[in-house]
């Protein structure tokens, strides 16, 4: 409507003008005078009785005129003009809370765990109605997918380039596993390169990125469920998350993974989120020192996970209806962004016991920032734990992203992996040796991996990777030393030997490659181990119980060393070449499979005015019906000016009366 809304009180309608935003969008808006104004009143066809403020006023418009009638402050002014007091700002802030987004439905039962439910409706998945019957399985690549018994509403057909998210089961569990409740198993992804035959005839059969599971000789009726999601960028307009829904995720590296042959097998500049390389230098990961307490080649990231807000709406600027300019930290009131991720087993897992999958890390501490050549800069950022303070990442509250630098969790997280749980990092230590594998002048770098050859398939090596050296200034540099390791005591929760809950592991493999001091290792350089055999109280073709695990001490000698074999990759996990452009890819992560909780705030700069008029001013008026009415000059409108521009229209739903002898002061405001 076009005219105020009268009520008890006086309210100002006031806005920006066109002239105000043009001036705004050129940087040369200011506010010098203001004038006010009674444009809109009749002091005399209704008598000098009549109530002026019953006038209708009509509401401040973009393309406002000026000023018809201006007051001027004394009957002697020259100018309507008066001088505008020096502004002070006013700033607002609105919690905003933030919906919990993401594939799972969330009730948290206490700290950082809780029990999870998979959204497998149509707005979350392509198909969820499907599984794969383990007596069916045979190895290799190609995997026979059948009906649900709940299939039938949705008959959306899968197609070569499909994720395809498995809820692992296995010839140990005694019952069947539900569709959507997260249960203690593995959550494998892999990505469609063929199909034969169709799900609506119960005749599909697709293949894979990668070898699937093989349980020889099972006969029963377990199964595993399968669901299947969008690749590339599923976030486009018209896309199945285009709504909003979920958050993104992309994995970047910047160095190939150990074991990649360069030249035969696709290098980090072909990993799927090499687009994000710049916001790793950004979000302070490339070119600043990190300090990884011994993890990871010594001081450096060779992997984040970045998850981001980055939907339709980000484009027409609603993300901030949604989440806020920028997320709510307030660690006093426990106010505080967290990732879930339900389908993590997490080797941190406070209790030790690996009853409970899922985890959830939150933002602690106080505010620090990105460094630029040492240097704070203004990037705000707060570190990311896990229940027991353990530093997995950063959350940027200015930038509604979160980045994890953990690398085992970027390794869980990653669809390539073959692993939805993570691995401790090795203690080591040094000793004397006659046969020693370093020198003074010389770098270990080591890390392991446990490997499955019957039933689910190998896992990635551990991802953290220890820089051994040592320097004694009595002793020559031409003195050598053994290595020892051991990993730590409980931080294996979800290691099983029975069960058929968690995962299980057959044979350890130590990873090693000797360099000089200060040089980084190449990934076609690793030599691998086998220290299945060294185990205290293990039988080799058993499972591996962790308690045996952790309490072994591995030595390792130049014998050891130089007997060993070449590390390859593509042996334990089908990694792309350079030409198997469509294969799964570390880095082809576009879905974050998890929830984000967060609060937000918005922030609103309001410009505030305030008119104070003195009682010897503003009580003549040059409006034509005010001479001889009988009635006080009415102040019906402000008008803000940059120079002589009309910039601000400010109308009173109320006139106001301006009597001689008394001071009137008038509050405007409009937020920006």
């Amino acid at each position: 409507m076009s005219y105020i809304d009268k009520n008890g009180t006086v309210v100002i309608s006031a806005r920006l003008t066109d002239m105000g935003r043009q001036l705004l969008s050129t940087g040369l808006l200011t506010f010098d005078t203001f004038r006010l104004g009674d444009s809109e009143i009749d002091y005399s066809t209704l008598g000098s009785t009549y109530d002026i403020t019953l006038n209708n006023v009509l509401r401040a418009k973009s393309c406002n005129p000026r000023v018809k009638t201006p007051l001027y402050p004394t009957s002697t002014s020259t100018s309507p003009d008066v001088t505008i007091p020096t502004l002070s700002p006013v700033i607002l802030q609105t919690i905003v809370d933030a919906p919990e987004l993401g594939f799972f439905y969330s009730g948290m039962t206490s700290g950082f765990t809780g029990i999870y439910t998979a959204k497998t409706s149509t707005d979350y998945t392509y198909q969820a109605d499907t599984i794969i019957n383990l007596s069916s399985l045979s190895g290799g690549t190609s995997v026979n997918v059948n009906q649900a018994t709940t299939y039938g509403s949705n008959t959306y057909e899968p197609k070569v380039g499909d994720l395809m998210l498995v809820k692992m089961s296995n010839d140990e569990l005694t019952t069947t596993l539900s569709q959507d409740v997260v249960e203690t198993v593995p959550y494998l992804w892999y990505k469609v390169q063929g199909t034969t035959g169709t799900l609506s005839a119960d005749t599909l059969q697709v293949t894979l990125d990668r070898d699937f599971a093989y349980f020889p000789g099972y006969a029963g009726g377990n199964y595993c469920w399968a669901s299947f999601f969008p690749s590339g960028n599923p976030f486009t307009e018209g896309g199945l998350y285009s709504a909003g829904t979920v958050w993104n995720m992309n994995n970047v590296w910047s160095d190939n993974i150990a074991g990649v042959v360069p030249g035969l097998y696709e290098g980090f500049e072909s990993y799927g989120s090499e687009n994000f390389i710049g916001s790793k230098e950004y979000y302070g990961y490339t070119s600043e020192i990190q300090d990884l307490s011994g993890a990871t080649y010594c001081d450096w990231y060779n992997s984040i996970g970045i998850i981001h807000y980055s939907n339709v709406q980000s484009c027409d600027n609603q993300t901030e209806t949604v989440i806020g300019q920028k997320f709510y930290v307030d660690m006093d009131s426990d106010n505080y962004p967290s990732l879930k991720i339900p389908t993590l087993m997490w080797h941190r897992e406070a209790t030790g016991t690996g009853a409970t999958i899922g985890h959830e890390f939150v933002a602690s501490g106080d505010t620090r920032y990105v460094t630029l050549d040492g240097v704070n800069t203004d990037i705000e950022y707060y570190t990311m734990v896990d229940e027991t303070g353990y530093h997995i990442g950063r959350v940027f509250p200015q930038l509604h992203t979160f980045t994890i630098d953990n690398q085992e969790l970027v390794a869980a997280l990653s669809y390539k992996s073959n692993r939805s749980w993570t691995l401790p990092t090795m203690e080591w230590d040094t000793s004397s040796s006659t046969d020693g594998v370093i020198d003074g002048t010389q770098n270990l770098y080591v890390t392991y991996m446990l490997a499955s050859n019957t039933g689910y398939t190998t896992g990635l090596h551990c991802q953290d990777i220890l820089c051994i050296n040592f320097i004694e200034e009595d002793c020559p540099p031409t003195l050598k030393k053994a290595v020892d390791l051991n990993l730590p005591a409980g931080q294996l929760p979800f290691m099983s030997v029975t069960g058929g809950t968690g995962w299980y592991a057959d044979e350890l493999y130590i990873l090693a490659q000797r360099t000089a001091l200060d040089v980084n290792p190449s990934p076609e350089n690793w030599v691998m181990m086998n220290y299945t055999a060294n185990i205290d109280g293990h039988t080799v073709g058993d499972r591996i119980d962790p308690i045996n695990l952790e309490n072994t001490v591995f030595n390792i000698t130049n014998a050891d060393y130089i007997s060993g074999t070449t590390y390859n990759l593509h042996d334990w996990i089908n990694i792309p070449e350079v030409s198997e452009t469509s294969l799964l890819q570390f880095g082809d992560e576009s879905l974050y499979y998890g929830n984000v909780c967060t609060k937000g705030v918005t922030t609103k700069y309001r410009t505030k005015f305030n008119f104070t008029i003195s009682p010897v001013q503003f009580n003549t008026s040059i409006n034509p019906t005010f001479d001889g009415s009988g009635q006080n000059v009415h102040i019906s409108e402000v008008g803000i000016y940059s120079g002589s521009e009309l910039v601000a229209i400010g109308k009173m739903n109320l006139p106001i009366e301006k009597t001689p002898g008394t001071t009137v002061i008038i509050e405007m405001a409009f937020d920006l």
